[in-house]
């Protein structure tokens, strides 16, 4: 079954395998690693475009590891999940320190680097090295669910370790074939055996493992994998404040472990359980508002005369992959910039915004203000 497995899918590859993506065919162990980092939970038409721009820009493992954090956040802004652009750097600094600036072949080195799992080290020793090592990522435990007619919960513990026993057992016996049948299967998974639209089961009724496919022989693709209910996703909200001096904007660094670790953003106010009330911010009451930001006491050192105005703008709303979020804007004119020393607020020019990293909400809403 494992030899019927592997070779019906390098042989499906060779007529139905996606082709002209910039990652594809790499030997080189670091090109392979940024690759799998940003197509973790971003969609490929996203990476297609940031991959090549951050090759350009950091082409080499020793110049992302020799760049500052702030160079590699402000190219990582836009692709979400910001852990992975700080373990990416923390693992090219790793790398150059500990294995004398080469990827480690072996599985066990590989998974102590930051940010790097087991999938993720299947991935780049069987595109770089020919190793014999699976991938489980969210496409293959459905193509192995069903294939075996595995129908237990994807995060259940005993479930991922089945289909890791069912990975291995079927990878190709010449390891020549380990990088075509990787890129099999991920491909396979991502356009043919599809959550809700698997070709078996599509008006053309046609695919490569219909006749071994145990869910498709029980009329059980659509229910394997197993559906977990999503709960209903909270709702918060807040208020940001553009606080602006002439061509200077205030930011803040905001926490690395917070939502958009890592990244600037605008000063704001803790996020509440969504409500009807909001506190509306007046030039009068800017004082007691501002103390409960980042600006905390500092805000009691804050000529606040220097105010000249406070305005509203439109509500901005986003959806992450576990919660809403509703950020209410105030636009705050000074007429002189306030002197602040802090390690996490920086005055910055707004034609200098594209060169930090920035959450994609408000990147938006600065270039839309600025108009």
């Amino acid at each position: 079954m494992a030899f019927i497995f592997a070779n019906a899918l390098i042989s499906w590859h060779a007529k139905h395998g996606r082709v002209g993506m910039p990652w594809q065919n790499k030997r080189d162990p670091y090109a392979i690693w940024v690759s799998e980092i940003m197509l973790q939970q971003t969609q490929v038409s996203t990476v297609s475009e940031r991959y090549l721009l951050f090759m350009k820009r950091f082409p080499t493992l020793s110049s992302l590891a020799n760049a500052p954090i702030d160079d590699v956040m402000a190219l990582w802004s836009g692709l979400g999940y910001y852990s992975r652009a700080r373990n990416l750097h923390r693992c090219a600094q790793k790398i150059m320190s500990e294995h004398s600036g080469k990827f480690p072949r072996d599985l066990d080195a590989l998974e102590s680097l930051p940010g790097i799992g087991r999938s993720t080290a299947g991935a780049i020793v069987a595109f770089a090295y020919d190793v014999h090592a699976p991938i489980l990522d969210a496409n293959v435990k459905r193509v192995l669910s069903r294939f075996h007619g595995i129908e237990g919960d994807l995060q259940d513990r005993e479930t991922i370790k089945q289909l890791w026993v069912r990975a291995q057992a079927q990878l190709p016996k010449v390891s020549i074939k380990m990088p075509i049948y990787t890129q099999a299967l991920m491909d396979f998974g991502a356009t043919w055996c599809t959550p809700k639209q698997a070709r078996c089961i599509s008006d053309e009724a046609r695919c490569p493992m219909m006749n071994n496919c145990l869910a498709y022989q029980t009329n059980r693709v659509d229910k394997i994998p197993a559906k977990k209910k999503k709960s209903a996703s909270p709702s918060f909200q807040t208020s940001i404040f553009l606080i602006q001096s002439g061509e200077f904007i205030l930011l803040e660094r905001r926490a690395p472990k917070a939502i958009w670790g890592g990244l600037y953003s605008l000063i704001e106010l803790p996020w509440e359980p969504q409500s009807k009330d909001i506190a509306l911010m007046t030039v009068r009451n800017a004082r007691k508002i501002l103390s409960k930001t980042l600006l905390g006491d500092k805000a009691l050192d804050i000529d606040f005369k220097q105010i000249m105005s406070v305005q509203t703008s439109s509500v901005i709303q986003h959806v992450f992959s576990h919660r809403r979020l509703q950020m209410y804007p105030y636009l705050v004119s000074l007429n002189q910039k306030w002197t602040i020393s802090h390690p996490n607020l920086i005055w910055i020019k707004r034609a200098n915004i594209a060169e930090i990293g920035l959450p994609q909400p408000i990147r938006v809403f600065l270039e839309s203000s600025s108009r």
